[in-house]
């Protein structure tokens, strides 16, 4: 069993709240433990701490809570009131396990449908146009001849609504892997291939961008400067993209002395709700907004995202209901058909 990240997190805001150090909160979850395994990994953090380790990698070396957590701990390390930005931390993880909680409802009935017309699928390509196969043998021909046209093309449905259920279901499980995997590593992965593809990659920027303008406006709020706190998220995202434009936004403050608020970065609404800020303070305040803005964003977008998963998840199933059809139905018409009509030639003949 894992170790609760949410749990240690909020132990560890409580004792802080209570005038206590960081180390103190780890040895309160160490002596309150559940199993020994827990209570060895909490002494095995605390003696990072004692060794000069920051939290965030205490935590990525004991493979505790998922990479973009571990970002958010690590810019809040950097703040001046770690105790605010780890409150930022906790809704952050509310937020994110309110949002699995709801996708989980709106992805079960997709994840049916896909499992179904997969197993349709894989039925009639390797049971059910073989079987058939197998039948007509026996048949004259011509029989024969009209039996294989018309299940090539039954072959032909099959394979292309296979294509394509294994290109959709990666397509899911990827975004899901990106926003909820527990190895980092594959999160990782994940989140790479998701930021290249339609409709996914807003999702994954939103969120990403909840994450970092919520840290970057605790840390201004704080009295961190601006320089230090973009200098601090360019070490800690990941996102290619705003990587860029942050990179670019201290280029122009070191060498033109002019704040530029880059379009890789911050939407039209967004450049205008800053223009004109003047504090650091200000802008943090407004980055606050956004990331809430941002968040309510990633909902939306996701919301509409598995309502297009279930629609075409729905579809799916008919068309491998339909290919069922046409292969075990249509295929036994074909043959009484065929039948009838060389009766009533042998008929005729006769």
């Amino acid at each position: 069993m894992k170790i609760d990240l949410y749990r240690m997190l909020k132990t560890i805001l409580f004792t802080i709240k209570n005038g206590k150090s960081l180390s103190s909160g780890i040895e309160l979850l160490s002596s309150t433990a559940d199993t020994k395994k827990d209570r060895k990994i909490y002494t095995k953090i605390n003696d990072d701490l004692k060794d000069g380790k920051t939290f965030s990698e205490a935590l990525s070396k004991h493979q505790i809570g998922t990479l973009d957590v571990i970002q958010f701990i690590s810019m809040a390390e950097k703040g001046v009131s770690f105790k605010n930005a780890l409150e930022k931390i906790i809704i952050y993880l509310e937020v994110k396990e309110r949002f699995q909680r709801e996708s989980s409802d709106q992805t079960s009935l997709p994840f049916i449908y896909i499992t179904i017309s997969a197993l349709v699928v894989l039925g009639i390509k390797f049971y059910a146009i073989p079987m058939q196969m197998e039948k007509a043998a026996g048949y004259s021909p011509e029989m024969i001849k009209l039996i294989s046209g018309h299940l090539e093309l039954a072959q032909i449905f099959t394979d292309s609504l296979f294509i394509f259920l294994i290109v959709f279901a990666s397509y899911f499980f990827i975004l899901l892997t990106s926003l909820f995997g527990q190895s980092r590593t594959v999160q990782t992965v994940s989140k790479t291939i998701s930021l290249q593809l339609p409709f996914t990659s807003k999702i994954i920027l939103k969120f990403e961008k909840f994450m970092l303008f919520s840290m970057l406006g605790e840390m201004l709020q704080s009295g961190i400067s601006f320089k230090n706190s973009m200098s601090s998220a360019l070490n800690t995202t990941t996102v290619y993209r705003f990587k860029h434009a942050i990179k670019k936004t201290l280029y122009t403050i070191k060498h033109d002395g002019k704040l530029v608020y880059h379009n890789y970065l911050y939407d039209n609404v967004e450049r205008a709700l800053l223009t004109g800020v003047g504090s650091s303070k200000q802008i943090g305040e407004v980055l606050t907004e956004i990331s809430s803005r941002s968040r309510s964003d990633a909902m939306v977008l996701s919301t509409k995202f598995f309502r297009m998963v279930t629609l075409i998840s729905i579809f799916m199933m008919a068309f491998a209901v339909f290919i069922e059809f046409y292969t075990v139905v249509l295929t036994q018409i074909l043959i009484q058909k065929g039948l009838i009509d060389a009766s009533k030639g042998l008929k005729g003949f006769g």
